[in-house]
Formats: structure tokens, C-alpha cells, sequence
């Protein structure tokens, strides 16, 4: 969909039209899916974070200022939702990165972090990042986006998103020795 198509329809959405919200989320819904089962590693959880998040998109959908930050916006809204479901357990289970990860065919040359990413000590790993690193990890590895739609999935600067993604896989890195 051309991003002036998009724009469109963020507007129309925002005035309350249902079908033009709709559209806009049939082409996201997969994502928020997979991004809220590996942050949250549990099925039922992720699927109620990620309807939350829509749900909560939609009904604050007029307060948006800027239309082009759309993506942006409801990346906000889901990882604020896993963060509320984190919170509400008692412990942090073993992040399912396993599941998530097959619904992405990997072909020769893929991301070798991507490749192990259902791997027990990954997983163990994972669960040890915060939110924010799962998140910019999951974007640009598991997602596959370049560090500029990163960057703009996230709001942040480009310099910004680099610098966080270099942090967040020292902190992987940290956590996968603390794992074996």
C-alpha cells in the first residue's frame, strides 16, 4: 500500500470509520501477533496483549498527532501491554522464540541470530532482556527490518536505534554466557 494510501486511511480511521481501521490492521496483525508472542513466550498471552493493544489503539486512535507515526505508535501501545502482562505474573516463563520464529521462512544466508533464535539457551537468554531490548532484537533480526524502519517503528533517531541494538546484543550476548 502506498504511504499516501496509508496516510489516508490513518486519517479516516481517527474520524471513526471502522473499515479504513480495519484495513490499516489487517496488514499489521501478523506482526503484532509474532512480536507479542516472543516478548511474552506464552500463546494466550500474546494474543490478549495484542488485542488489547488494537483494541486500545482504536479507542485512542484521535489523540495521534502525527499520521505518519502510525507504526510507531501501536509498536508503543503493544510493548507497553507486554509489559503490563509481564508485571501481572509472578515469574517470567521461558519466551517461546521457537514458534514465532517458524512462521518466518529463513533461506541460506539468513541472519544467524535469527537461526537460533528457538534454541533452549537463547531462549533462556531472551528472557533475561527487558522489554526494549526484546523489542529492537525482534524488529531488525526476527522482523527483518533495515535500522532506518527500526528507527521509525521505534520513534527514536537512526543513531539512536544503533546504539540500542548494539546494546541489546551485548546484553544477549551477557545473558547467553550467564545461560551455559
Amino acid at each position: 500500500m502506498a504511504r499516501d494510501g496509508e496516510q489516508t486511511l490513518v486519517a479516516r480511521a481517527r474520524q471513526g470509520d471502522r473499515e479504513a481501521f480495519g484495513r490499516l490492521i489487517e496488514t499489521r496483525a501478523d506482526r503484532v501477533l509474532r512480536t507479542a508472542r516472543a516478548i511474552l513466550g506464552n500463546e494466550p498471552e500474546a494474543r490478549d496483549a495484542a488485542q488489547n493493544a488494537l483494541i486500545s489503539a482504536w479507542v485512542n486512535l484521535p489523540r495521534l498527532r502525527d499520521v505518519d507515526r502510525f507504526d510507531a505508535w501501536i509498536n508503543r501501545i503493544l510493548r507497553n501491554e507486554c509489559r503490563q502482562s509481564l508485571r501481572r505474573r509472578k515469574g517470567v516463563r521461558v519466551i517461546g522464540l521457537a514458534a514465532a520464529d517458524r512462521e518466518q521462512d529463513r533461506g541460506p544466508g539468513a541472519d544467524p541470530v535469527g537461526a537460533t533464535v528457538g534454541s533452549a539457551a537463547v531462549q533462556g537468554a531472551f528472557k533475561r532482556l527487558s522489554v526494549d531490548d526484546r523489542t529492537i532484537l525482534l524488529l531488525h533480526h526476527l522482523h527483518g527490518l533495515a535500522l532506518d524502519e527500526v528507527a521509525r517503528q521505534l520513534a527514536i533517531p537512526v543513531g539512536t536505534a544503533k546504539s540500542r541494538l548494539w546494546a541489546a546484543r551485548r546484553a544477549l550476548a551477557r545473558a547467553l554466557e550467564a545461560e551455559r
